[in-house]
């Protein structure tokens, strides 16, 4: 086994070998992966995704109506009939119609918590602070817009469905990642590898921290196993928010 004098230079020959594609296709190497991406928004994950794997089935899921037309130019821009848009949320209970927030300035920050208006990590608001009121009350008055969309949970979409794995979990819902694992129950455990996003800061009137996740992932026999994005905040020089790859050991012990 190679060694290495220093851990930069150990992390140096990591960066040369792997990225977020190598490490996904390394745990997950078969040719036709089903693939759950929650919180699909305009489709830039099923893009990545389809290029990793490209007879990879994918189950997308995107309560915004302003994202389904990009979604479904996504899934007609591949050929074969693999890609499954459903107009929903998802979270830890079903429902027809939860309160879900919009925001003008872009989709891709939309969910179901409220972007902090007080919030003091936020770079866009510390510079509206420095004008006048008028500013910072035309800025506030593009955000937290309601409206109320259907929610369901993944188990019962995993029953309907008759599927026994899912082998890529994605999620990206804004602070709602917790009861979007919540909503798989048991079903948890039948999830290879999860790919979700984690928010530190206070952007959102609700942030989280590693053990809201792990609470549900470590007793379905997940452990984290990479860290591949690091957000930084140029303002306070904090962390924002992190991507992370947990990785059921049940796959792991072949790896």
């Amino acid at each position: 086994m190679k060694t290495y004098p220093s851990n930069e230079e150990r992390t140096a020959e990591y960066l040369k070998n792997f990225s977020r594609q190598k490490t996904l296709q390394f745990l997950i190497p078969g040719p036709e992966p089903t693939v759950f991406d929650v919180g699909a928004n305009e489709g830039g994950a099923i893009r990545e995704f389809k290029g990793f794997w490209p007879e990879a089935k994918i189950h997308a899921f995107e309560p915004q109506k302003e994202c389904w037309n990009d979604l479904e130019a996504v899934k007609n821009a591949f050929p074969k009939d693999d890609i499954v848009i459903n107009r929903t949320a998802v979270g830890n209970a079903f429902s027809e119609g939860s309160i879900f927030f919009t925001h003008d300035s872009s989709k891709g920050i939309s969910g179901f918590n409220k972007i902090n208006l007080g919030s003091l990590d936020s770079v866009h608001l510390k510079t509206l602070a420095g004008q006048d009121q008028k500013a910072v009350r035309a800025y506030e008055a593009t955000l937290n817009h309601q409206r109320r969309v259907p929610v369901l949970r993944l188990d019962d979409y995993l029953a309907c469905h008759a599927i026994e794995r899912i082998n890529l979990l994605k999620i990206d819902t804004q602070g709602y990642e917790p009861e979007v694992l919540e909503g798989l129950g048991d079903r948890l455990r039948d999830v290879d590898v999860v790919l979700t996003e984690l928010m530190f800061f206070d952007y959102y009137e609700k942030s989280l921290s590693f053990s809201d996740i792990e609470r549900f992932l470590l007793p379905a026999g997940f452990h984290l196993y990479d860290i591949s994005h690091i957000s930084k905040n140029p303002m306070n020089g904090r962390t924002d928010w992190v991507d992370v790859i947990y990785v059921n050991k049940r796959l792991r012990g072949a790896k």
